[in-house]
């Protein structure tokens, strides 16, 4: 039975509820990121947030006060919706107000904070029963909301709406005591230029460096989803009681949501000094281990229990190790990447079909990995993971260019196979080069 501390409800929540439950999140977050950018663009940037948040506030007001099973992946779906859209404006808005040199750090916060909701959900989650546990979530929702009505405009947006006097009272506001006139020209004459190319969605996808930053972008959220990522984080308390392990899978969930914080802190001050390459390779490298290492556990607890039973330990310290491994490489570098890969034309397309496609995985990989432990048992599910892992590393050592330290001009050169860029750097759409402006940061303008 689905039950409370407050109420016992009347309907049964099955196992394949529970699948149902946990997996479509992915699917409305994929819905909600497909519009998120003519949103943005139509709204702006604070209060396509505070939009989005009103999807994710209604979400938790369905799983406090839910009266049926459906209800349960309705309130569910919503919540991927706030979410997924909320995915895609965030580092845009992000990438709008940073300057060049801070971009990489600023955009592995976004991944902090992302593993600081996770972790106080595993802490409230062991401590608080299920109503209180809504309302503690949903509060942040609320705080979020509001937080939005306090923060500038992007001068992009305001900039792209003609309304340049905002956009120079808001980036006097982003940049203190600044001088930001040399900066408010630079974005000034990227938004006219934009403005000035209307090109049709087979037009963009016609120009192979624009194809081969959808390869690159897609195909680091494709490996990052098929890590198994999100089955270890939604399914790890079930992961840890069915080690058989005396330790109580709570605390060991809240011991691996700690290390998943450290190591992401770490990134954030490693992240523009060891590369993105190299981090996504060492990550993809380290996660495959972790999987062999935890499939081997459950072969030999199949068939030696009692050997199996010293090895206890294993399990926790592969999930750790694992953990720390994505946060430094497959977690925040293709959400750094997809700020940085795409020229002006295919960023609004390119960003939208990126992480529509992350929580397509999200949902498929979250959903399917059940049906893949029956089939295959807990052994066979770790060790496939570990194949897609190693694919991952070589995607990236074969793919993926290295971004550190590079413009976004030089970033398209890069992409177009030039190594300096021009003393005139224009704009050749339709050709094998674009080269993009320094400061082009938006990705919904």
């Amino acid at each position: 039975m689905f039950e409370s501390d407050e109420t016992l409800l009347s309907f049964t929540v099955t196992s394949k509820d529970t699948q149902t439950f946990s997996s479509v999140f992915g699917i409305g977050a994929a819905l909600g990121a497909l519009p998120a950018g003519y949103v943005s663009r139509t709204f702006g940037r604070p209060a396509s947030m505070m939009l989005f948040e009103g999807f994710l506030l209604v979400g938790w007001v369905m799983l406090v006060l839910p009266t049926s099973v459906w209800l349960l992946s309705v309130g569910r779906m919503m919540q991927g919706i706030g979410a997924g859209a909320l995915c895609a404006v965030i580092p845009s808005y992000v990438g709008e107000i940073a300057e060049p040199r801070m971009r990489g750090r600023l955009g592995t916060i976004f991944q902090l904070f992302i593993v600081i909701g996770i972790l106080y959900s595993y802490t409230s989650g062991a401590f608080m029963n299920y109503v209180p546990f809504c309302i503690a979530c949903g509060f942040w929702v609320i705080l979020h909301f509001v937080g939005a009505l306090t923060i500038p405009e992007s001068p992009y947006h305001l900039m792209n709406i003609n309304d340049p006097n905002g956009a120079a009272v808001s980036l006097q506001i982003l940049r203190d005591s600044s001088d930001t006139t040399e900066e408010l020209a630079s974005i000034k004459t990227f938004i006219e230029k934009q403005k000035s190319q209307n090109y049709t969605v087979m037009e963009v996808l016609s120009n192979k460096v624009n194809r081969k930053a959808l390869l690159i972008s897609i195909g680091c959220m494709f490996f990052q989803q098929m890590s198994g990522i999100n089955v270890v984080i939604f399914y790890m308390n079930d992961i840890f009681k069915s080690t058989g392990a005396n330790m109580s899978p709570n605390a060991c969930t809240i011991i691996v949501g700690v290390v998943q914080l450290i190591m992401t802190v770490v990134s954030f001050t490693i992240i523009d000094r060891g590369g993105r390459k190299a981090l996504l390779v060492i990550s993809a490298l380290l996660m495959a281990a972790c999987y062999a290492g935890l499939g081997g556990f459950f072969l030999i607890k199949t068939h030696s229990p009692e050997l199996a039973s010293t090895l206890s330990w294993l399990p926790l310290v592969c999930i750790a190790v694992y953990i720390s491994a994505f946060s430094i490489g497959y977690g925040p570098v293709p959400w750094i990447l997809m700020g940085e890969i795409y020229s002006s034309e295919v960023k609004p397309i390119g960003t939208s079909l990126t992480t529509c496609t992350n929580w397509t995985l999200v949902f498929v990989v979250t959903y399917v990995s059940t049906e893949l432990t029956r089939w295959l048992g807990q052994a066979g599910c770790f060790l496939t993971f570990s194949a897609f892992c190693l694919m991952g590393a070589a995607f990236a050592a074969i793919i993926v260019p290295e971004t550190k330290n590079k413009t976004l001009a030089d970033i398209q050169l890069k992409l177009v196979g030039k190594s300096k860029i021009p003393p005139a750097a224009v704009d050749v759409v339709g050709t094998t080069e674009h080269v993009a402006v320094e400061n082009m940061t938006t990705t919904f303008s």
